[in-house]
């Protein structure tokens, strides 16, 4: 299914939810995607004719069966790349989850599989047996 970053991150975001509390609301996806709540309920009118969300006004927000395997392959691709960035190219937390919110959109699952098998690789078995992480550290902010 073809669907543009911000509706991925819609489902993204509700599927966070759903694991925390399970009761999304619109008011609390608007605030987490720092969006305005007009722009939710037009984002869940969209996500539901594709049937992806279950939306009525005034009720809970459901991904499907579908839409909530699309918003975990979308969180996988995440965590597989803002792991990789914040692990073996040492950004900060905070700028690896900006980054990878940004390149999610563009990956294949496949991709975002060989960033996570190459994580664990480099981690486990070059930097931690291999040299030192200060050593990495040196290495990967070198001129």
């Amino acid at each position: 299914m073809n669907l543009t970053p911000s509706m991925e991150d819609y489902l993204e975001s509700i599927l966070k939810m759903e694991i925390i509390n399970n009761n999304p609301k619109i008011k609390d996806i608007a605030k987490d995607l720092n969006v305005q709540m007009p722009s939710v309920i037009g984002a869940l009118k969209i996500l539901r004719a594709k049937e992806l969300v279950i939306y009525e006004k005034k009720s809970n927000i459901k991904l499907t069966k579908k839409g909530k395997l699309i918003a975990i392959t979308v969180k996988d691709r995440h965590e597989a790349i803002a792991l990789f960035l914040h692990k073996i190219f040492l950004f900060s937390e905070k700028e690896s989850q900006e980054t990878a919110c940004q390149i999610e959109h563009v990956i294949k699952p496949e991709t975002a599989k060989l960033f996570s098998n190459l994580t664990s690789y480099l981690e486990a078995d070059i930097i931690e047996k291999q040299m030192t992480w200060e050593k990495w550290e040196e290495i990967i902010n070198s001129d």
